[in-house]
């Protein structure tokens, strides 16, 4: 005999999901603040941008505007950050610059954390980012540290890793490793070690913003509770990191107390004296303080420290955000990290007469000054196979055994005796190679932008055959090109399409 069906309700609609999460706030709220905050979930969500400083200048901001006829709007607590409104023009999404890393699509809110610590972009310093993909924060620790130091960009899921490296490689910077460990594991690996530590942990996401990677779902208290207990280990973990003197900065983009303000108390009462918590209220033009009491019961810790962002405040997501000093070593047990030598892993780093000899020759063909960039930024040069990469030594001398995922930045390949220089190395410095320089006009220019090959490039009006940079009059560099036969051949098509 069959079974009959039972007759299940349909699933909650969205908006219905968005009001049971947003009734959950109520009791945090003022009745004014609260109707505030009814009326700001319900317009859309602006696009916002982050400028990469590696890549483009002062004035920038206007040139976008006046290209696409955008309107963008700094945001408060972000030097580089803008909301964009549109009069006309392409999606942020759409743009050659988007495509050549000249800006990052990042949500409004999730610009802050970076920007709470005390950064001088001068120090040869040590960051670790504990849970990095997709890599957007991590992208703005790299840009405020001046493409200086040593970035550490760690992230638990091998999932994930393929797109935090993509994302690295898109911006530019040198100065990053990428790992693949649990994060609650380096507190033990390298106790008192970086000079900062970010933790953007792993929540429930109740940010009241619906977007494409934020979509509302129910969250029950278990899973919450859950979220919580790993959210403080990470947490701990990040603090016996940092050295003594440094910073940690804890952030989420939940709106749930237990995951925020919760995390901190915990942590913070674990910890003592040895940890404090900083007021983060500095960074903003008007204090956005978080809540001092849930369900009654008062924190014991000064909670008008941290920042809570209701999307009413400054018109984002909902977020939430801390900054925390060590003062003191935890005292907490250390164990040995992992370790496999770089040569195992089939690199190679170059002697300092072979650097001098590369760095010679390279200047010759292309005018860019390589020796001078290593000595200004510490950086080396590690081969493996045809490939060269730029190296942190930071890296080398601090981490010479830790497995990575990834670092640096590819410098270029040999394909036989011609180096090639890499995509991503172009669009950063490809500005500064004037024996590669190639302008084009309007016309030719979008139709390389877009992957094509080009025709009608005679040897005498361009010069000798090899490699060249493609550029537009405006100054935006596409990609690189090889110039034989009166042929513009696009050697950056594959990232162009």
């Amino acid at each position: 005999m069959k079974r009959k069906k039972k007759n299940l309700p349909p699933p909650p609609s969205l908006q219905e999901l968005q009001d049971v999460q947003l009734a959950a706030f109520q009791p945090l709220l003022s009745a004014q603040e609260y109707e505030a905050l009814r009326s700001e979930v319900e317009k859309p969500l602006p696009p916002a941008i982050r400028m990469n400083p590696l890549k483009t200048g002062a004035g920038y901001a206007q040139d976008l505007e006046k290209r696409y006829h955008w309107n963008l709007e700094p945001i408060p607590f972000c030097r580089d950050g803008f909301r964009v409104q549109f009069n006309g023009g392409p999606a942020v999404s759409a743009t050659l610059e988007h495509k050549t890393g000249q800006y990052y699509i990042q949500e409004a809110a999730s610009m802050l954390p970076v920007e709470l610590f005390d950064l001088n972009p001068d120090d040869d310093s040590l960051t670790l980012d504990l849970a990095a993909s997709p890599g957007g924060k991590t992208t703005h620790l790299i840009s405020r540290m001046g493409d200086k130091g040593l970035v550490l960009a760690n992230d638990s899921s091998q999932g994930r890793i393929q797109a935090l490296k993509v994302v690295l490689q898109h911006w530019g910077g040198s100065n990053a490793a990428v790992t693949r460990f649990a994060g609650e594991r380096f507190g033990a690996w390298f106790p008192n070690t970086f000079d900062r530590v970010l933790i953007d942990a792993p929540c429930s996401m109740q940010g009241l913003r619906t977007a494409e990677s934020h979509a509302a779902r129910p969250v029950t208290e278990k899973e919450s509770r859950a979220l919580a207990i790993r959210q403080a280990a990470l947490l701990g973990s990040a603090l016996a990191a940092v050295r003594p003197g440094g910073q940690a900065v804890y952030s989420t983009c939940t709106l749930l107390p237990a995951e925020d303000e919760g995390v901190v108390e915990t942590v913070l009462n674990r910890f003592g004296s040895a940890v404090s918590l900083l007021d983060a209220q500095k960074v903003l033009p008007v204090p956005a303080p978080g809540i001092t009491a849930v369900d009654g019961t008062p924190y014991q810790q000064d909670m008008n420290r941290v920042i809570r962002l209701w999307p009413h405040r400054f018109e984002t997501a909902g977020f939430f955000a801390c900054l925390l000093e060590k003062k003191d070593d935890l005292g907490l047990p250390a164990g040995e990290p992992p370790s496999h030598s770089m040569e195992a892993a089939g690199f190679h780093q170059l002697t300092s007469r072979e650097i001098h000899d590369f760095a010679a020759v390279f200047y010759d063909r292309s005018g860019f000054a390589l020796l001078e960039y290593l000595e200004a930024k510490h950086r080396t040069l590690v081969r493996r196979d045809a490939r060269l990469f730029l190296f942190p030594r930071l890296l080398l001398e601090r981490f010479p055994s830790l497995p990575v995922q990834s670092a640096g930045m590819l410098l270029g390949e040999w394909e036989g005796e011609e180096f090639i220089p890499a995509h991503e190395w172009v669009l950063r410095f490809g500005g500064q190679c004037p024996r590669w320089m190639l302008i084009l006009e309007e016309d030719n220019f979008l139709r390389f932008s877009t992957g094509e090959d080009l025709d009608g490039f005679h040897q005498n009006a361009i010069g000798e055959p090899g490699i060249r940079v493609v550029q537009d009059r405006q100054g935006r560099i596409a990609g690189r090109a090889r110039l034989v036969g009166g042929k513009l051949k696009n050697l950056s098509a594959r990232q162009l399409r």
